[in-house]
């Protein structure tokens, strides 16, 4: 008989929701007949710092004061964000994040680390460093945060699962991830304990059999975890994805299973994230469409083939009564599956929100119409720049031409936009990136959120190829064996001038207004329901 699982959540991510890939292989699992729970340790992690921010001290200074204004705002300002009455007034939200804000920082002066609702960082640890990692889990007490896990790896074992399952989405869970693995052996967890998720996938080609990672994981899986899960949970250790070198298995990931996207989301939603009701994440695809970038590794290495659920199967399954929000998980949701969403009749699911390229069938009033009919209210575009021929050489498969009228589409049919544009790029010059930065002052009416990231060159790329036969490569440092980005310079364009031209736009009166709209530490999450001046 298979004993029960858990699938568990570690921190730290944003908490607004849970992360897909967890839900989707439970989801998954009981559809099976197996006994297979989420737990979401992510969001218990966050709510002892709302409820309990900073308990350290009682002294003078900036912290000591922070932390007394967190200990009283912050428990009223998280009840107030994870209802409908937090997003009424755009004043009060900005008062209420603002608030929640102070227990993150406060909370992170007690701790010695920097921490905020999507982020940790920890001075002298890295995640990209398997020593780091391993030194996590074996000694979990020396992580700065270390005494907040154990509690959580004492509620994990509470459940006496047979079986246990981390999924790690971001670099700032790796090592909590490791140091409840630390604590749950600690503690006298015997069953299986496995890594799963979308970081571990990022990370296959870097890891080999004597990784230091291993030494306190029964296994890792890379790539679709549904059928690995299953096997895993039965005992059996040869399943396509999974690594586990004490066993002699080394597999890559195979193909999704056939009945990836039956299973729904939960249909009880768990409550107390910080949105203005339960938002179920949803794939109705996986991987990306398109895979020509020249800065996406599978581009280049392949992966598990692009998978979308049947149209008319896509739009039932967004139909969650349920859920206050759809939040589309997608790399990027396909053009038939946004024409599937745009006929269907309004009403049939809640108000959605996902990410698209800048395809040519938006440039169709009558899809963006539909689409908002059909509870659309907020499309992310990777538009990434206005330059042609930077797009060009990027293999971007989109034309510039054609942003300004999706914008002006979107806009006229009432659904938010936020926009994501990349600077320094390999071969961009000032010029391109102040064109670029014009292209969004002539549009900022039909921009309303709106991302400038400075460029990190992903290893395995086309690019990184093409720039270390160039020898404009660096090296990340030594210890850093994980690191999923090569350091890059690029004589056109100097790294540091970049960072200066980005640090100049961000004080651009127009651009400016554009990004103080963005909910600041919860960013792109909030984007669709924060309320509007």
């Amino acid at each position: 008989m298979i004993g029960p699982g858990l699938i568990i959540i570690p921190p730290v991510a944003k908490p607004t929701e849970p992360t897909p890939g967890a839900l989707a292989v439970a989801t998954y699992l009981r559809g099976r007949g197996m006994d297979a729970e989420v737990l979401d340790l992510n969001l218990a992690f966050h709510r002892h710092l709302w409820s309990a921010p900073a308990r350290t001290g009682t002294g003078r200074g900036p912290g000591a004061t922070r932390a007394r204004r967190a200990r009283t705002r912050s428990p009223r300002a998280a009840a107030a964000l994870a209802g409908p009455e937090g997003y009424r007034d755009a004043m009060a939200y900005r008062q209420a994040l603002a608030d929640l804000l102070l227990a993150y920082r406060a909370s992170g002066d007690a701790l010695g680390v920097r921490l905020s609702p999507a982020d940790l960082e920890i001075p002298g640890w890295s995640p990209l460093a398997s020593g780091h990692l391993a030194r996590a889990a074996r000694d979990p007490g020396t992580l700065p945060i270390g005494g907040l896990l154990l509690p959580l790896a004492r509620r994990v074992l509470e459940q006496d699962p047979s079986w246990i399952g981390v999924s790690v989405t971001f670099l700032s869970q790796a090592l909590p991830a490791f140091g409840l693995a630390g604590w749950l052996r600690r503690e006298g967890f015997q069953g299986r304990l496995v890594l799963g998720g979308a970081l571990v996938g990022a990370w296959r080609r870097r890891l080999g059999p004597g990784s230091l990672v291993f030494r306190c994981w029964d296994a890792l899986v890379a790539g679709p975890g549904e059928a690995a899960a299953e096997a895993l949970a039965r005992g059996v250790w040869d399943a396509p994805g999974v690594m586990a070198p004490a066993r002699g298995v080394w597999r890559p990931p195979g193909p999704l299973p056939n009945d990836w996207a039956s299973h729904p989301p939960p249909a009880r939603p768990e409550p107390g994230y910080l949105a203005p009701g339960p938002v179920a994440p949803l794939a109705l695809s996986r991987g990306c469409y398109w895979r020509r970038c020249a800065f996406c590794p599978e581009a280049t290495q392949g992966g598990p083939p692009f998978r979308a659920a049947n149209p008319t199967r896509a739009v039932a399954a967004a139909a969650l009564p349920q859920y206050s929000w759809v939040h589309l998980t997608d790399e990027a949701v396909p053009p038939r599956t946004l024409a599937a969403l745009a006929r269907a009749a309004p009403g049939e699911r809640p108000p959605w929100y996902g990410f698209v390229r800048p395809e040519p069938a938006l440039l169709d009033p009558r899809l963006a119409r539909g689409l908002a009919a059909g509870g659309c209210r907020l499309l992310r575009l990777g538009v990434e720049s206005a330059c042609q021929a930077l797009l060009d050489r990027a293999g971007k498969g989109t034309r510039a031409e054609h942003l300004g009228p999706i914008l002006r589409n979107l806009r006229g049919a009432g659904i938010r936009t936020h926009v994501y544009l990349l600077f320094g790029l390999p071969g961009q010059t000032l010029t391109e990136a102040e064109g670029t930065l014009e292209w969004v002052r002539h549009h900022a009416d039909a921009i309303t959120f709106l991302n400038l990231a400075l460029f990190h060159l992903p290893g395995g790329s086309r690019w990184e190829a093409e720039l270390s036969g160039r020898g404009l490569l660096g090296d990340h440092p030594p210890e850093e064996d994980l690191s999923l980005y090569r350091p890059f310079d690029d004589p056109k364009w100097p790294r540091r001038d970049v960072r200066r031209f980005l640090a100049d736009a961000r004080t651009d009166p127009l651009l400016g207004k554009i990004l103080r709209r963005t909910p600041a530490g919860l960013t792109a999450n909030h984007a669709p329901f924060v309320p509007l001046d």
